[in-house]
């Protein structure tokens, strides 16, 4: 089969590849497409903890199931189906109390040899395996993982019915903005560099929209003088936690969803004098897939806006060389995969 393969950090390479074996638990899945994600641009440029080249990255996925273990149930061939990055392992603590996204015995997509969905095909595991109904899009399939992760952010919102800001709307800042309209956020604001990303927000529900590269325009004043309840941190440059602290009003909440590249200081005695939380997200269980999955068939969802731009899985590598020129203008990038293996690069 065809996969694109990181060979080597900012290395990324067309290979032919076995196609994999599932085990008697697993499921055959052909990939259709697969949506690139911040955890693969970190492996992409050597900063991820644990995935490493060589190796296919890739978990943002829908597919047609093509082969189902003989262990398992729930599934037929032809079945529709998108994914988590990982799978629970069923006898810890934490998945006992149904906390499996906090299992510390997980497997990942992309590490210790379990390949991920830059490729034609991909081995899932059954009870990481979602079925999508007949309503649903592939494209919207693909978008079900990252969109599961924003509802386990919104989730955490202690306030009812709040004034919500979410700093940072790349991908998952989006999926936040989605999920926290959803789930009855009185107004949405959202904060980031650029005009491009403004206009992916406001096509997602936005009520307003601060490009901090533009000065102190009246919405950033605005927050100066009616702080938020709430802030959901998307993204990780240096300092964004005082930044969240100070447009989140005494009581209130920030609720963190990105992962850092480096560790971050923090000034404490600021945080308890405003007493506001801190919360961190991490994942998304299989409730919240079943619940994205629940608004995208009613049609109380669509996510088409995130998606800026498109690549056969034969060009992924110019896809992340676009990804690395940091543009605003590109927000979701989803990988296409051929139905042959003619013409592959070296």
């Amino acid at each position: 089969m065809t996969a694109a393969v990181l060979t080597a950090v900012e290395t990324m390479r067309t290979r032919t590849v076995a196609v994999p074996a599932p085990r008697a638990d697993e499921l055959l899945v052909r990939v259709v497409e697969t949506g690139i994600c911040g955890s693969d641009v970190a492996a992409y440029r050597g900063l991820h903890p644990y995935k490493r080249p060589p190796v296919v990255l890739g978990h943002e996925l829908s597919g047609v199931v093509e082969t189902v273990g003989e262990k398992v149930t729930g599934f037929a061939v032809g079945d529709r189906v998108c994914s988590a990055a990982y799978s629970p392992c069923g006898a810890c603590q934490e998945c006992a109390r149904g906390a499996v996204h906090l299992c510390r015995a997980r497997s990942n997509l992309s590490h210790d040899g379990w390949q991920g969905s830059f490729a034609q095909y991909v081995v899932l595991r059954a009870n990481s395996t979602f079925r999508l109904d007949d309503t649903i899009g592939f494209t919207s399939g693909a978008l079900v993982e990252p969109l599961a992760i924003g509802l386990h952010a919104a989730r955490l919102i202690r306030h009812e019915m709040p004034r919500l800001l979410v700093l940072g709307t790349g991908n998952i800042g989006l999926t936040c903005l989605t999920a926290a309209r959803r789930l009855g956020a009185t107004e949405v604001l959202c904060a980031d560099i650029g005009a491009d990303k403004g206009e992916r927000a406001h096509a997602l529900g936005s009520d307003g929209y601060i490009d901090t590269r533009e000065g102190p325009p009246p919405s950033q004043r605005r927050l100066a003088d009616h702080p938020v309840d709430v802030t959901i941190v998307a993204t990780g440059y240096e300092g964004v936690l005082d930044d969240a602290l100070a447009v989140t009003r005494p009581g209130g909440q920030v609720i963190v969803v990105s992962y850092f590249d480096h560790p971050h200081a923090l000034n404490l005695n600021d945080w308890v004098s405003a007493e506001v939380t801190l919360d961190f997200s991490a994942l998304a269980t299989p409730e919240d897939f079943r619940t994205v999955l629940a608004w995208l068939a009613s049609g109380q969802i669509d996510p088409a806006p995130m998606v800026t731009d498109r690549f056969s899985l034969r060009t992924a590598s110019e896809a992340f060389e676009l990804l690395e020129t940091a543009s605003p203008h590109v927000g979701k990038i989803l990988l296409e995969t051929p139905d042959s293996t003619a013409g592959l690069e070296d």
